[in-house]
């Protein structure tokens, strides 16, 4: 089971973060988003290319915080990725927290997203005290948990295809969709964590 989960992170990591670059980054602004979001991207495309471009380099570099082999094999390596994690993390929650105010969906999405960023900002400030106390019982709890709401980016995306399957992918159906993610894209991943690593001591067991 654990590896079947590493090998799901991994390869939808590495899919997220070339998808993440190449349509927010590299293709013109409100390339890739739905006719819905356009307005609300062409006015903010800063601030939505700097949550999504930092959340992606978080996505990938927290990554290897999860391999315990990288981590023994490469330990200078490991703490310069862990110190890009920290940083990335903190810009894209504190510019999420702006994003999430004009997020499609409704009041209900938007209270999601600020929660998560809320939450997000919280846990990386807890490993990040747990790594400087060199507590790496605790530092493993925290960022275990810090990196599933980051991998809230994949899940997002995920849910979205599941659910905008069920109406055929019509684009009227598009924001009836979108306002179901701002607490189905993160709740759900910290419940798994949860259960499947925290409260059976499994992670602390590596």
């Amino acid at each position: 089971m654990k590896k079947i989960v590493n090998l799901f992170i991994i390869i939808t990591v590495i899919a997220m973060t070339l998808y993440t670059f190449y349509s927010y980054i590299y293709l013109s602004p409100g390339t890739t988003v739905s006719p819905q979001q356009k307005t609300e991207y062409a006015q903010h495309s800063f601030s939505i290319a700097v949550h999504a471009g930092f959340g992606a380099v978080a996505l990938f570099a927290g990554m290897f915080q999860l391999m315990k082999r990288v981590r023994d094999k490469f330990p200078a390596s490991n703490i310069i990725l862990r110190k890009v994690y920290y940083f990335s993390v903190l810009i894209s929650a504190v510019t999420g927290l702006y994003v999430a105010t004009y997020a499609q969906g409704g009041l209900v999405n938007k209270i999601g997203f600020f929660t998560l960023d809320v939450i997000w900002i919280l846990s990386i400030i807890q490993s990040f005290i747990a790594d400087k106390k060199d507590d790496m019982s605790a530092f493993r709890i925290w960022i275990v948990r810090n990196y599933a709401l980051t991998f809230a980016s994949v899940t997002l995306r995920l849910w979205l295809v599941f659910i905008w399957n069920i109406y055929g992918f019509e684009l009227s159906h598009f924001s009836e969709v979108y306002q179901t993610l701002g607490f189905l894209c993160w709740v759900p991943n910290l419940v798994f964590i949860e259960w499947f690593y925290l409260n059976k001591a499994k992670l602390l067991q590596r």
